[in-house]
């Protein structure tokens, strides 16, 4: 745990130095990390059990192993990390703080109940018409939700991995819970392209020369940017759907973090969307 978080603050003061408009950001992505790592040790989740008839469907078939709401979730540790992360929203932000507050209230008068919510993983409709009651932003109570569980998922990732074969899969979403990706990777000499899950950061290979999104294959479509002496990081838009995602090549350089790497250029997504591309899953750090 200690070596992850140190190589992660040390990238983040490399960051921080070149773009010190990211501190506030960046301060509050260790932050949570932080407490994350910590509460690793304390995870105690059920283990994941896929009868053998049920894989050999799915595999043939081509759906994922898993639905978002099947990850087992240790409900003790993430009620403890869900109070953590709350505390440090406190100090985030005055807009954060003061949903912190209604969340901390909504609690204690049991209009909201983190254990029923972790347990019975409800649709996000359902808490939406809670939220919008409590005049609570639904985005930073969600994001402060899944933090919690992600220990958890991360966990359950692993235990799967000999269940799923990544190269072999080739579809624009995971094999393991369905979820579109966040990111896109080139790696190895060859430049092979992989995914990086936006719900449980697995990673699985797809066609270098598709939109990971609507799949066009029509190459007069996809087009690509990237900043100059920034060559290691591109956007990849399509014309079809009008949509990007972020490519990071990691065959120069050692990826630390994917999602802090995404957190740190910024700069790119906003150049995307100035020119009219949008961004089907948005990294939850970034307002």
């Amino acid at each position: 745990m200690e070596k992850s978080l140190e190589n992660i603050r040390k990238r983040i003061q490399k960051i921080k130095k070149k773009r010190p408009s990211y501190k506030e950001i960046l301060g509050f992505y260790l932050k949570v990390r932080t407490e994350q790592e910590k509460i690793k040790p304390s995870l105690k989740p059920q283990t994941i059990q896929l009868k053998k008839e049920w894989k050999e469907l799915l595999s043939k078939e081509g759906f994922p192993l898993l639905e978002r709401k099947d990850f087992p979730v240790d409900i003790e540790s993430s009620i403890t990390l869900f109070r953590r992360l709350c505390k440090i929203g406190k100090t985030a932000n005055p807009y954060m703080s003061k949903n912190v507050k209604r969340i901390e209230d909504a609690i204690e008068q049991k209009r909201i109940e983190p254990r029923k919510l972790f347990l019975d993983s409800p649709k996000e409709e359902d808490i939406e018409k809670i939220l919008n009651e409590l005049e609570i932003d639904k985005k930073i109570f969600l994001f402060f939700l899944k933090e919690s569980m992600r220990p958890s998922i991360e966990e359950g990732v692993r235990s799967l991995l000999k269940e799923v074969n990544g190269e072999r899969w080739l579809k624009n979403f995971c094999p393991i819970c369905g979820s579109l990706p966040l990111l896109s990777l080139l790696k190895e000499e060859a430049g092979k392209r992989y995914l990086f899950c936006s719900y449980c950061g697995y990673e699985w290979r797809f066609d270098r020369l598709a939109c990971p999104f609507c799949e066009n294959r029509e190459q007069d479509s996809l087009q690509y940017f990237f900043e100059e002496g920034e060559e290691n990081y591109r956007i990849n838009t399509c014309e079809k759907c009008k949509q990007y995602i972020k490519t990071i090549d990691i065959r120069a350089k050692e990826l630390i973090d994917p999602v802090l790497e995404d957190i740190a250029t910024l700069h790119l997504d906003i150049i995307a969307s100035q020119k009219g591309y949008k961004r089907s899953i948005p990294n939850p750090f970034i307002p």
